[in-house]
């Protein structure tokens, strides 16, 4: 019996201590910002230096309203990231518009550095766009980032 409480007490203290592992290095990275003139649309190259794929959840801007346009960009390297919803950028451009909730960020991705793929979060609102929340989901725990653009 005394084994068994052993056992579930090193569990216990292991899978918390995961958890606030988790929370205090959370997997999501940021990288290039490209805002529009209008400062009405912004793209967010994204990327995961977790240990597993994470999940955009949702998106909201400025005092956390939603946003009038979302989309993932997914292209071949981070020059490919446009500010702008247009499917077809042009330019010899290799760029896939997703919807966030279709693309899955890939452990070991780096927006800073060279990639197979890089994923851009594209976000479009009727007014100026001040500050980015986006919520994403790793190892079944939901995070929540705040990108401030100002």
């Amino acid at each position: 019996m005394k084994k068994l409480l052993l056992a579930a007490l090193i569990f216990v203290l292991l899978f918390g201590g995961f958890f606030i592992y988790l929370k205090a290095v959370p997997p999501l990275l940021t990288g290039t910002i490209v805002k529009s003139e209008d400062g009405q649309t912004v793209v967010i190259a994204l990327g995961n230096k977790g240990f597993r794929d994470l999940k955009v959840t949702g998106v909201k801007v400025n005092n956390y309203a939603d946003p009038a346009d979302l989309k993932m960009q997914v292209g071949q390297s981070s020059e490919d990231l446009v500010a702008t919803f247009e499917e077809d950028p042009g330019d010899g451009k290799s760029i896939e518009f997703k919807n966030v909730e279709d693309v899955s960020i890939p452990k070991g991705t780096n927006p800073e550095e060279r990639q197979e793929k890089v994923y851009g979060l594209t976000v479009n609102h009727q007014e100026p766009i001040h500050n980015v929340h986006i919520k994403y989901r790793y190892f079944g725990i939901l995070f929540n980032d705040t990108i401030i653009l100002d």
